[in-house]
């Protein structure tokens, strides 16, 4: 969201307002909230935790209870839980149930967000250009409201800042489930316009530096639980402290080309020493 959260909280969650981004780290339960926010809600201050989810998971309630109580003692506010699904999936039952027996001991249940129950329309109608970024994922997407979409944040933001809005955009048109592949590939065409001003930015590019590390690290892993399974705990441990793609390349030539597990250890003991 970076700095248009104060514009789309109020979207998200109707009556509240923005306070401050808290950044916060729960030590006890090694846990990471995606955003978590000071609000105002209802003319009253609250704790907001909003938790992006692209896929289902089983354990979903139990880890917001944890985020929950957390931040609860952290900041002694009422919490307000919610997880926004930007692509159709399955969704696990917002709910946590302890129970012992016929005995309830404890119920907890956190809100949800499906971006594709919400009408683009609406969005569009009121040029709430700071939720535009959202858009491919809603309802009734097509790539004239979207094509429109792109141009209301060209008049809306200038340079390396409309650049990222582009980059949030375009992941979500590549991955919706909304639009058709036709309507995909004609905004596409017309974001390839801006590759080269997305090439500028430093943050973009740290990003995609980062990805191609993490890919290699996998591939590297991959190769190592294929041919010499015993070493795949090491490898996990010795992979994390190389972060140079020319190191991990030769890396991945050298376990792929190793004749036998011996060279394999060698290879990882000498390339994260």
């Amino acid at each position: 969201m970076e700095d248009h959260a104060a514009e789309m909280l109020p979207e998200i969650l109707p009556e509240s307002r923005l306070i401050s981004e808290q950044n916060a780290e729960l030590a006890r339960t090694n846990l990471h909230p995606d955003l978590v926010y000071l609000i105002e809600y209802k003319g009253k201050q609250r704790i907001l935790n909003l938790e992006l989810q692209t896929n289902e998971d089983s354990d979903m309630a139990f880890r917001m209870l944890l985020y929950h109580v957390e931040l609860f003692g952290k900041y002694r506010l009422p919490v307000i839980s919610m997880v926004m699904y930007p692509f159709e999936t399955n969704i696990p039952e917002p709910v946590f149930r302890e129970e012992s027996g016929a005995e309830t001991l404890l119920v907890f249940q956190h809100r949800v967000l499906c971006l594709w129950t919400l009408e683009v329309e609406q969005y569009v109608r009121r040029r709430a250009v700071s939720m535009y970024t959202l858009l491919p994922a809603m309802k009734g997407a097509n790539a004239p409201m979207l094509l429109q979409a792109v141009e209301e944040m060209e008049q809306e933001y200038k340079g390396l800042h409309l650049a990222r809005h582009l980059v949030r955009f375009r992941t979500i048109l590549r991955r919706s489930k909304t639009l058709s592949e036709q309507d995909k590939q004609i905004v596409e065409e017309r974001l390839h316009m801006y590759d080269s001003l997305l090439d500028e930015d430093p943050d973009i590019q740290e990003r995609v530096a980062k990805a191609k590390i993490e890919a290699q690290q996998r591939t590297i892993l991959i190769f190592v639980k294929a041919r010499f399974p015993a070493l795949a705990e090491i490898a996990q441990e010795r992979i994390v402290q190389l972060n140079k793609l020319d190191e991990l390349n030769r890396l991945t030539e050298q376990i792929a080309g190793a004749p036998d597990e011996d060279t394999a250890r060698w290879a990882l003991k000498t390339f994260a020493a």
